[in-house]
């Protein structure tokens, strides 16, 4: 506000004070500093409380009494408040309807007794007795809310739920027209599909609805601007709704409150995978669920201009002048002049600069994460994994980062989901290790659009040009060394030889196939070794190098899908189906140790094996216990605290604007991925104890029957 305005509006006031100390008793004005009265709809919202709050800080600085009255929801005594001011000698009242159409009685009230009216962010209806219309450009509201939705949706038949603000308040109109000019041609050319309501589908084809069109919309799509009405409507849309119907959600929420009553809703469903959620208002809870990944967006109103437009506009009408307007909106009975206030969309990019930097709100006010690195596992249900959590925990832990650590539990979708939700919460770097090599594409290049780097970790990611690191063991070395002692411990010719793969989905379960083919297919070629398991591994036993589809048959025959259960079902299918002769001393190349432990579990209980040889890898407490015991004859020890710091290490290069070091790059089907692959180490019943107990990996007391 311009204090040369205040200033003359101090004038005005005193000299009106003056003029009637100079007339008669009986005309006497009020004794009395307001000129301007305000009426707020409710204490009950966070929205009003913070209009209050402006209004009081900008007229007290300067130098006014200001009384601001609330008519708590209820449109008598929304009238009441009017009739006070009036009685108290206001000359402009400025004042927000709690109904649209019933308030039309006070503004009357107050034209009678020569008021002037401001209607202040929501229009008065169906009377003359409006002066002024003080107001945020509310079609651009719910035009910014839709166009958030649209931006962030890509291909075809992504629900979308609608909701509405309170059918009393023209400005739940106007944000619905303005969202419907935006999502309409969206729905209609079938990026959303209407989810829940039967008003709306029916209507979807129309470009322009008439107001009782958008009426019948928003009946609804209620929510009356209430947290509870909002939060049961979306439970009870949510339990109507098929599991079809949900996954990956777009939802129109016509204001904060209601927003985080929605998207409480929507992330307490399990068949929700992910949802984008509008707002408006700029509350301080919804900027925190924001921040948290909680609230997708919200339309900032700087209720400091909007304060700051209406008290200009007061005191153009106490000094008898008219504001100046830009725009008007018609009211059912006149066009009402106003000057509408430009808004903001606010997202987790922009909070800083459109809420902090601006001094809207302090920092302090916020509690924003520390961590600048998201970290995605496959699985919680492999001990491969944990262990990895536990590293990565421990590592960023003692460096002084918090960390957050999710888990995709063998679900692309969900992987993908836990991508985006890393985004919103304004990682830097994302760490991750993916269920499916192609699958996670689609994750890695959302991470690339919202400017974030992606480390494939340990497993590779591809067929897209979205990742920028690589952070392995050296997977070829992990095959050889597993096929290497097999070789090493394998005599004369003719021994059987049994081949387990990982998963199909899987670009390391090739890696390792094909570094383990490398050492074997020799031994395979000279007798030492015949192929019992795999007519595809034997119509190729000729060829030292596979392609990858050579590679694909032989794997699409032998895949253990990283599964126990799995891998032991196809071990005894394999072994009820060869012959006595086709057993003996076995030699059996399995995967990883998990896998190893449930063929091996099978061969153990066949009597017509004599002994058998099998491999793993990663060092699993199980199978360290397994080859104390003589079940499991090797692991390769992948070291994870080492391949931690090395993708930890990347990150912070790449959070510091550097480029990691690569001694060695992975094509993966588009791209060469830079990498510095880590090295690993066979361990044996003879160098348990060097190189997993004294190497501090793990502690003595972890295992029993150690020598």
């Amino acid at each position: 506000m311009n204090k040369k305005l205040f200033a003359l509006l101090s004038i005005l006031v005193i000299a009106s004070f003056a003029l009637a100390a100079c007339g008669a008793k009986a005309t006497a004005a009020p004794e009395t500093k307001l000129a301007v009265g305000i009426v707020l709809p409710t204490k009950d919202e966070p929205r009003w409380v913070q209009d209050e709050t402006r209004f009081k800080d900008a007229l007290t600085a300067a130098g006014y009494d200001v009384e601001i009255l609330f008519s708590q929801g209820d449109s008598a005594k929304e009238k009441a408040n009017v009739e006070s001011l009036i009685t108290k000698g206001v000359k402009v009242i400025i004042l927000t309807p709690q109904d649209g159409a019933a308030a039309g009685a006070a503004a009357e009230a107050a034209r009678a007794a020569g008021v002037k009216v401001i209607s202040y962010d929501r229009l008065i209806r169906d009377t003359d007795a409006v002066d002024f219309y003080v107001t945020f450009d509310s079609i651009s509201v719910g035009a910014a809310q839709a166009q958030y939705l649209v931006d962030n949706a890509t291909g075809t038949g992504n629900p979308l739920y609608l909701y509405a603000g309170a059918a009393s308040d023209n400005n739940a109109f106007l944000f619905f027209e303005g969202a419907w000019n935006v999502l309409q041609p969206k729905i209609a050319d079938g990026t959303f599909v209407i989810k829940n309501s039967s008003e709306a589908v029916a209507l979807q084809d129309k470009a322009t609805l008439t107001r009782d069109e958008q009426s019948k919309i928003i009946s609804q799509v209620t929510t009356n601007w209430d947290f509870a009405t909002a939060k049961n409507l979306a439970e009870a849309n949510l339990t109507a709704a098929a599991a079809a119907d949900k996954g990956n959600v777009f939802i129109l929420a016509p204001n904060d409150g209601t927003a985080r009553a929605i998207a409480d809703a929507f992330g307490a469903d399990g068949d929700v995978a992910s949802y984008a959620v509008t707002g408006q208002d700029a509350e301080k809870a919804s900027v925190q669920y924001i921040i948290d990944g909680k609230q997708s967006m919200t339309v900032f109103k700087d209720v400091r201009t909007l304060v700051d437009d209406a008290i200009s506009a007061a005191v153009s009408f106490v000094e008898g002048k008219t504001p100046t307007a830009s725009n008007s909106y018609n009211n059912g009975k006149i066009d009402v002049p106003a000057n509408p206030t430009v808004v903001v969309t606010v997202t987790k990019d922009n909070v800083q600069s459109a809420l902090i930097d601006s001094g809207y709100y302090p920092a302090s006010d916020f509690t924003f994460p520390s961590f600048q690195v998201g970290i995605v596992l496959p699985t919680k249900d492999e001990p491969r994994w944990v262990q990895d959590e536990a590293r990565f925990t421990e590592a960023l832990t003692a460096a002084g980062y918090d960390v957050q650590i999710l888990f995709s539990q063998g679900d692309s979708a969900k992987e993908k989901a836990n991508v985006e939700s890393l985004i919103t919460q304004g990682v830097k770097v994302i760490i991750l290790c993916p269920q499916d090599g192609a699958a996670a594409g689609a994750a890695a290049e959302a991470a690339r659009a919202a400017g974030v780097k992606v480390v494939s970790y340990d497993r590779l990611i591809r067929d897209t040009d979205a990742v920028d690191f690589y952070v392995t063991f050296d997977s070829l070395s992990v095959g050889a060394a597993q096929a290497q002692y097999l070789v090493d411990n394998a005599t004369g010719t003719g021994n059987p030889l049994y081949l387990y793969a990982g998963a199909a989905s899987d670009n390391n379960a090739f890696i390792f196939f094909e570094g383990a083919w490398n050492v074997l297919q020799p031994k395979i070629a000279d007798g030492t070794f015949v192929i019992k398991n795999s007519s595809e591994a034997v119509a190729l036993q000729d060829k030292a190098a596979l392609t990858r589809d050579e590679q694909a048959a032989i794997i699409g025959q032998i895949t253990t899908n990283w599964d126990f259960a799995t891998a032991k079902n196809l071990a005894e299918a394999n072994l009820t189906a060869a012959a006595a002769a086709d057993k003996g001393n076995v030699f059996i190349l399995a995967p990883n140790d998990g896998t190893a432990r449930a063929i091996a579990d099978a061969f153990a209980a066949d009597s017509d094996v004599t002994s058998y040889a099998v491999t793993g890898q990663d060092a699993e407490k199980a199978s360290v216990q397994y080859i104390i015991d003589g079940k499991q004859s090797m692991t390769v020890f992948k070291d994870v605290r080492t391949l931690v710091d090395d993708a930890i290490a990347a990150a912070l290069t790449f959070l510091k604007g550097g480029t990691p070091d690569a001694s060695n790059s992975y094509n993966n089907g588009k791209i060469d991925v830079p990498a510095n692959p880590t090295v690993v180490v066979t361990v044996t019943q003879d160098n348990v104890q060097s190189a997993l107990i004294d190497s501090g990996y793990y502690p003595a007391s972890d295992f029993t029957g150690l020598k």
